[in-house]
């Protein structure tokens, strides 16, 4: 009977406490009572409040210190409103792919754009609003679009700010136009800024209505009028050529190949695949393949014999031992960057709506591989890999599975650097490993939103190892280097 009632009490003070962080009365960043006062208040055991506080934790709500009180998550729980926010939108309002995937995609990166801004920041959005004229129809739509265009910019995020940008939402035009229309969305423009300039937190605005900034809704009508050659009309083929426009490089050739042999899948006297197969492997010119080889064998990396092919001269152990100059590898240091963040800012909503798609058989089928790999050497690092394409081969939303095919392929980047490909396996190989089979688990148990939650803690612990091991390396400076955040938005 008493293990009964603990375990009826730990899950009534659990529920209490969620209650309170989600509602707001305990705030982000705020202490909870200790936990002899939570035993007080509840009128339990230690070992109650114990259990509540670690379920609490493990649904992200909470952070533990050893001696410390329990503190509320920062932005936790608007980060998740914000989601859940936008999976409520695009399942009862919208049935246009790629504005759901501007919804999805929009509302994490807007927040994230919102709590990196500093006061003084907002002056810019200000005079935005400041010229915004509801008579004028044509620069009404405008400038409300360059508004809620800066805040996607102020994450410095080059791939994010192309993510939004390509999906064609600036082009649209409402169906219905009226100064009635145009009014409402100025006002509560004007509340939204009131509540950033006099300081309150932005969870305080009313969120919602930022999607109307797109000039595509009004109330819940989605009253549209999209060009004939609008990437809402034209679909993911015209996504992916604005995606990938910019993502060729001749380096890229040569990183990827890298990448192969620090791996294992080319090893010393292997013979890699001619120029003229590079050249339709990767859709480059013949230009580009001699440049990529010609600098890995200035490396010592690969020979070339003349009449007979290109031959791999180095394993993994010797390629670590290169000096890679930093501005070689900076772009695409850059690019792994940008889309872990992206991966990070809005995976949560891609699992939420991938997650449904996925069957008993394909967890279980993710699950032995995840377990393979972990043991093979080199492969151990590809847990996330994994669940990341299990998220992405079941998000049924054309537009946003481009996205993540996209970001799918630039997580290779980060086995591409010899230097971070480690022979033996780190405490945070074995979290990261750890994390993504219990995020199988919960998925298995059809869980949906607890698997979506922490795919978006696993996404966001991995961006932050990232950043460490690229300043370890030495290639954060050069990175940032590549183009400069700030001019996207000043």
């Amino acid at each position: 009977m008493r293990l009964k009632y603990d375990c009826l009490m730990y899950e009534r003070v659990f529920q209490i406490l969620k209650n309170k962080i989600e509602s707001g009365l305990l705030p982000a960043g705020s202490s909870l009572p200790s936990r002899i006062n939570l035993q007080r208040e509840f009128n339990t055991s230690e070992k109650t409040i114990r259990h509540a506080l670690a379920m609490l934790e493990d649904k992200g709500l909470i952070q533990t210190h050893q001696r410390k009180r329990p503190v509320v998550s920062p932005n936790q729980d608007w980060g998740h409103y914000i989601t859940k926010l936008a999976v409520k939108k695009i399942n009862a309002e919208i049935t246009n792919d790629l504005l759901k995937t501007g919804v999805l995609l929009s509302y994490p990166i807007i927040k994230s754009g919102l709590n990196l801004c500093r006061q003084e920041d907002f002056k810019i959005p200000r005079k935005i609003l400041d010229n915004v004229k509801v008579e004028n129809a044509v620069e009404f739509w405008r400038q409300t679009k360059r508004f809620v265009r800066f805040f996607v910019a102020r994450n410095e995020n080059q791939l994010c700010l192309c993510a939004v940008d390509s999906l064609g939402l600036e082009e649209l035009k409402p169906a219905v136009d009226t100064m009635e229309i145009r009014t409402v969305l100025y006002e509560q423009l004007e509340d939204f800024m009131r509540i950033l300039e006099s300081g309150q937190s932005p969870e305080n605005a009313y969120f919602d209505d930022l999607s109307g900034l797109y000039g595509f809704s009004y109330g819940k009508e989605f009253l549209i009028d999209v060009p004939s050659d609008s990437t809402l009309v034209l679909g993911k083929k015209q996504l992916e050529k604005l995606l990938e426009g910019a993502e060729m490089r001749y380096s890229a050739v040569y990183m990827d190949l890298l990448g192969l042999i620090a791996v294992g899948r080319f090893r010393p006297g292997d013979k890699l695949p001619t120029h003229k197969e590079l050249q339709k492997l990767y859709n480059v010119s013949v230009d580009t393949t001699s440049k990529a080889i010609k600098i890995m064998q200035e490396w010592g990396v690969v020979k070339t014999i003349r009449g007979s092919g290109i031959y791999v001269e180095m394993d993994l152990s010797q390629m670590k031992k290169i000096q890679i100059p930093p501005h070689l590898i900076a772009y695409h240091v850059r690019r792994y960057l940008d889309s872990m963040e992206l991966l990070a800012l809005t995976i949560e909503g891609a699992a939420v709506c991938a997650a449904p798609n996925i069957t008993p058989e394909e967890i279980e089928a993710a699950k032995d591989r995840t377990d393979y790999l972990w043991n093979v050497d080199y492969l151990y690092g590809r847990s996330p890999s994994i669940l990341l394409g299990i998220i992405t081969e079941h998000i049924e939303i054309e537009g946003l599975n481009t996205i993540y095919t996209l970001l799918r392929r630039n997580l290779r980047i980060g086995r591409s650097i010899p230097a971070m490909v480690d022979t033996v396996k780190t405490a945070e190989n074995i979290q990261i490993h750890t994390q993504c089979v219990e995020a199988l688990d919960i998925l298995s148990k059809g869980n949906h939103e607890a698997f979506s939650r922490k795919s978006s803690r696993i996404f966001q612990y991995i961006y932050r190892v990232v950043i460490q091991e690229c300043k370890r390396l030495g290639y954060y400076e050069a990175a940032m280097e590549v183009y400069d955040g700030s001019a996207l938005w000043k």
